[in-house]
């Protein structure tokens, strides 16, 4: 076989050409017979290729030749289009054609498991009500192209995908979801309330943006590809599994257990998310309208809070995360090929155990060892133990550890309280401007508190800029009661995160929390995911690498934020 993976082929119209993969491109080339260049007829990553396979070919020419099937997407801007090309092997490479079909299913894959096994969840509802159709014309001709064994299941009412997770075999690969968050939410609560749940949990989920709220993918790869089902559907076949956390979330006093696996949020952005339902034909632009429509009413939230803080200055914990992504994507190979996350990970991961000394945590008493908190800190001590690289070609064979005993949280002194009564703003209306100042003052009334795994809650709002997917800790925002000019202001540059700076958004970096609703009656709901409850009191806490999903680049997507803000 030649150096650079080249196999000679009888093209479609019966010309020579010759296959080729080099540094990391695969290309169709037609030969000349008088000397000129080769034409190319095809070229794309090898990332991109989805299946080689020699078969009889019925249309042979002489007797023996082979037909060599290649599936592979092409970029098509920022898109991939599927393309099947069909050409022939002679006799006299057929030797060399079947080590070349092994070496470069085995270049296009790298660790990844070939023709998965996926369970296609679909929300033919969600969004705008196209996912059927993207299904039929975009998804399954990829993962057919691709091989993959697919058993699809359209949801027919509220949290069906939750009863079909909580009750399936364990037999897939993949769990892909053709929808919004919701399904997510969904999919990860049937899971995480399963008898074997923690190897349940190892089933990576895959999403498949269909929604009008698509934040996992977006948190994946960013928003000019936030739609890109083809990019979706790639990740589906050959993406590896990356550990995200979950966060328990346990009502009072009904001891109810929901989980969420990316966001919490309590006052303006529970109005601007539930209400504003019957916009979701407008995709991303009712999120604005939604905020614009708060801010002008400006009513504060009747809640107490109790949080866990572990970090709490602003500055110092832009540059920890930008430090610790660029130690991830030094070692990051993009393309196809062998996933080199192993090691990168661990770096990563040490966020949960690297607790900086601040003003929250000086002082600290030790906990009582069967304390919740204690819990938390031991989980978070085993991801130095923690092997991160699932392969998926071991599906279900590692021993998992066991669930976390939900309990509920014993706030001590070390813990922040802040309560919000609901009083009008005080102060006079001002221009936002960037400090490094993080103190939350007692008597401001809180708009909004939100949680966040990751950075981006839309394409419109990097609302947790600092957010690091995996650490073991969350990012919570709280925006105290201020004017309305100053809550308009803030808008500008919030794709950008640029709203992190402003005095009134206070930043922290938590591992726990606890929220009393003050208002029962006027404020009757919160979100988890997106997705609406009533609550009393909630008890949330972030548990580490409890959830797995698929990305092709082995990271979330690293935000111009970081890139910008060096501390």
């Amino acid at each position: 076989m030649s150096r650079h993976q080249d196999l000679p082929v009888i093209l479609h119209n019966n010309r020579r050409g010759l296959i080729t993969i080099e540094d990391g491109v695969f290309e169709v080339l037609q030969l000349s017979s008088d000397g000129r260049p080769p034409k190319k007829l095809l070229s794309s990553a090898v990332r991109n290729v989805l299946r080689v396979k020699l078969a009889q070919s019925a249309q042979a020419q002489e007797p023996g030749n082979q037909r060599l099937d290649i599936h592979v997407l092409i970029a098509k801007g920022r898109h991939l289009r599927l393309s099947k090309l069909h050409v022939l092997v002679e006799p006299i490479n057929s030797d060399e054609a079947r080590v070349w079909v092994e070496s470069t299913m085995a270049s296009a894959y790298g660790d990844a498991k070939p023709h998965r096994r996926i369970l296609l969840l679909v929300n033919p509802v969600g969004g705008k009500g196209k996912a059927r159709s993207t299904v039929k014309t975009v998804v399954l001709p990829i993962l057919e192209a691709a091989g993959c064994k697919v058993e699809m299941i359209e949801t027919t009412h509220s949290r069906h995908a939750e009863e079909i997770t909580k009750t399936m075999e364990l037999k897939y690969d993949v769990i892909a979801m053709v929808s919004g968050d919701g399904l997510i939410h969904e999919a990860f609560n049937g899971l995480a309330a399963r008898s074997d749940a923690r190897a349940a949990l190892q089933i990576p989920i895959a999403a498949i943006p269909a929604g009008s709220a698509n934040s996992l993918f977006l948190n994946l790869y960013g928003v000019k590809d936030t739609f890109n089902v083809e990019l979706a559907c790639l990740t589906a076949i050959k993406g590896q599994p990356l550990p995200i956390d979950l966060i328990s979330v346990l009502f009072l006093p009904s001891m109810k257990l929901r989980w969420a696996f990316f966001s919490i949020s309590i006052g303006l952005f529970v109005d601007l998310d539930i209400g504003t339902e019957s916009l979701r034909w407008m995709g991303d632009t009712r999120f604005l309208l939604g905020f614009i429509k708060g801010a002008i009413i400006n009513r504060a939230h009747k809640v107490r809070l109790r949080v866990k803080i572990e970090e709490d200055d602003k500055i110092s914990m832009a540059r920890k995360v930008r430090e610790r992504l660029a130690e991830v994507t030094e070692k990051v190979q993009l393309g196809g090929g062998k996933d080199p996350l192993g090691r990168s990970r661990s770096k990563v991961n040490k966020h949960a155990r690297d607790k900086p000394r601040d003003s929250a945590s000086n002082g600290r008493a030790d906990s009582n060892v069967n304390s919740p908190e204690a819990t938390l800190e031991q989980e978070r001590a085993g991801l130095e133990n923690e092997v991160a690289h699932f392969n998926l070609t071991s599906n279900g064979t590692q021993t998992p550890k066991e669930m976390p005993k939900i309990k509920p949280l014993e706030p001590d002194n070390t813990w922040r309280t802040i309560e919000s009564t609901g009083a009008s703003p005080t102060k006079p209306p001002a221009v936002p401007t960037p400090t490094k100042t993080n103190d939350w003052v007692d008597g401001d009334g809180v708009l909004y508190a939100s949680i966040g795994n990751l950075p981006y809650m839309d394409r419109d709002l990097m609302m947790w800029p600092t957010a690091l997917p995996g650490s073991g800790l969350a990012d919570m925002v709280i925006q105290n009661n201020s004017s309305r000019a100053t809550l308009l202001s803030s808008i500008n540059g919030a794709e950008k995160g640029d709203h992190y700076f402003i005095d009134s958004q206070h930043f922290y970096k938590i591992s726990a929390v606890t929220c009393e609703n003050l208002d029962r009656k006027n404020q009757p709901i919160f979100t988890l995911d997106g997705e609406a409850y009533p609550y009393d009191t909630f008890h949330a806490q972030i548990h580490p690498h409890l959830g797995k999903i698929l990305s092709l680049d082995n990271h979330f997507y690293i935000t111009d934020f970081l890139k910008r803000h060096h501390g």
